[in-house]
């Protein structure tokens, strides 16, 4: 069960890097994006995110360690890369259900 879930963390971020907006098909469709004091709830709210940041920022993330998988939770740290050359450091929080993410939380570092 834990392979399963990493595997679907994994591909969220080949599909972010590869700047491909069907990384929200990854969602279930009442799923929850929360982070930056706002939330996105269900998959089109979560589409019209992704495509926007995709299309504005261009993130490249880049995991700064493994995986920390712990039943159906999954916590990743990353740096993301943006397209006017600044990076940001963030922690994102990962539920996995049923082979889709039923919430993502992402805490953005302020340095």
């Amino acid at each position: 069960m834990s392979e399963e879930v990493a595997q679907v963390v994994r591909t969220y971020f080949r599909r972010m890097l590869a700047r491909d907006a069907t990384v929200a098909d990854l969602f279930h469709d009442d799923a929850s994006l929360i982070g930056l004091g706002g939330v996105k709830t269900g998959k089109a709210q979560i589409r019209e995110f992704y495509e926007g940041t995709i299309s504005a920022a261009s993130p490249a993330p880049s995991l700064v360690g493994e995986l920390l998988v712990s039943g159906s939770r999954v916590a990743a740290e990353i740096r993301i890369a943006l397209a006017d050359g600044s990076s940001v450091h963030v922690v994102d929080l990962f539920v996995v259900e049923d082979g889709r993410i039923r919430s993502l939380t992402y805490f953005v570092s302020e340095h």
